[in-house]
C-alpha cells in the first residue's frame, strides 16, 4: 500500500500528516512504519479523512485518536496554503468542536482555535504534593507549575493517574518555559515532545484563572521553539487560541507490505 505523508514541524513537535485514503484498518500498520523511520523524525502522526459536520474544509484523526493541537494548527495551515487562503474550518480527533485555524503564510504562522477545558481536579502523592488536572474531552493534562522537569516524576504521574484517559500529558511550566511529557494510551507511548500545543492551553487556562477578565498572553519557550497561547476571560467563561511558526515540508510517498 502506498500513502502520501507531510511533515510539519509546529514548535518542534514534529507531526506526520497522512493524506486521505488509509483504511482504519490499516492505520497501525501505517503510523508504527512512519515513526519508525528515522528520516521523518516524526513525533506524532495524524490521518487525514472526510469531515464529520458541515463546512469543515476537512479532519485530522491523531493515531491515536487523542486530540493535538500541533496537529490540529499543522492541518489547517496545510489546508490553507493548499486553498491560497488565511483561515479555514477544521475538525479534529478528541473533540466535536469545529476548529478555526487563521494563517499567515508568508511569515509560516498557524493559530488553532482551542477546545476549553472541562474541569479541573487536583492529584499527586503525599510527598510531593498535589498538582492540578486541566481535564478535557480529547486529553487531560497535569500543570506542574514552580517544579524543574523531572522525567521519571512524569512517568510515575502517568503510571498513577494518567492510565485511565485517552491521553494525558505532565507540563513542567517555570515562568516562561514549559517541558511536556505526553501519554497516549491507543499507542500506549510516553513522549517527551519538543513542544505540546494542548498543555500549553491548559497551563495558560489554569494560570488565567486567577486574572482578571480580559486578554491575556503567554509564550511558553519549550524544547522545539515557542508556542502562544491568547487566552480571553469574561465572567467566568474562556476562550483561547494556540499559536506560533510552523513549516511543512515537501510531500513523500511510502509504500509498505499490505
Amino acid at each position: 500500500m502506498k500513502f502520501t505523508v507531510v511533515m510539519a514541524d509546529p514548535a518542534g513537535n514534529r507531526t506526520a500528516i497522512v493524506r486521505s485514503g488509509v483504511p482504519k484498518s490499516e492505520r497501525a500498520k501505517v503510523a508504527a512504519a512512519i515513526m519508525a523511520d528515522p528520516a521523518l523524525r516524526a513525533e506524532q502522526v495524524g490521518f487525514e479523512t472526510r469531515p464529520l459536520y458541515g463546512k469543515s474544509l476537512g479532519r485530522l484523526e491523531m493515531a491515536g485518536r487523542e486530540f493535538c493541537g500541533n496537529a490540529a494548527r499543522s492541518y489547517g495551515y496545510l489546508l490553507c496554503r493548499e486553498k491560497e487562503i488565511d483561515h479555514c474550518k477544521i475538525e479534529m480527533s478528541g473533540t466535536r468542536e469545529q476548529l478555526e485555524v487563521i494563517c499567515d503564510l508568508e511569515r509560516e504562522t498557524s493559530a488553532a482555535q482551542m477546545p476549553m477545558p472541562e474541569k479541573l481536579e487536583m492529584a499527586g502523592e503525599e510527598a510531593e504534593g498535589l498538582y492540578p488536572l486541566v481535564i478535557s474531552r480529547g486529553i487531560t493534562h497535569m500543570i506542574c507549575v514552580d517544579r524543574e522537569f523531572d522525567e521519571a516524576f512524569a512517568r510515575r504521574m502517568i503510571d498513577k493517574f494518567g492510565k485511565g484517559f485517552s491521553a494525558f500529558g505532565v507540563m513542567f511550566v517555570n515562568g516562561d518555559s514549559l517541558i511536556p511529557v505526553v501519554y497516549v494510551a491507543e499507542t500506549d507511548t510516553v513522549c517527551c515532545e519538543s513542544s505540546c500545543g494542548s498543555g500549553s492551553l491548559a497551563a495558560a487556562w489554569y494560570l488565567t484563572r486567577d486574572e482578571k477578565d480580559g486578554f491575556h498572553g503567554y509564550n511558553f519557550e519549550q524544547p522545539g521553539g515557542t508556542i502562544t497561547v491568547n487566552m480571553a476571560k469574561r465572567q467566568g467563561r474562556y476562550a483561547g487560541t494556540v499559536g506560533g511558526k510552523l513549516t511543512l515540508e515537501e510531500p513523500v510517498t511510502m509504500e509498505i507490505e499490505d
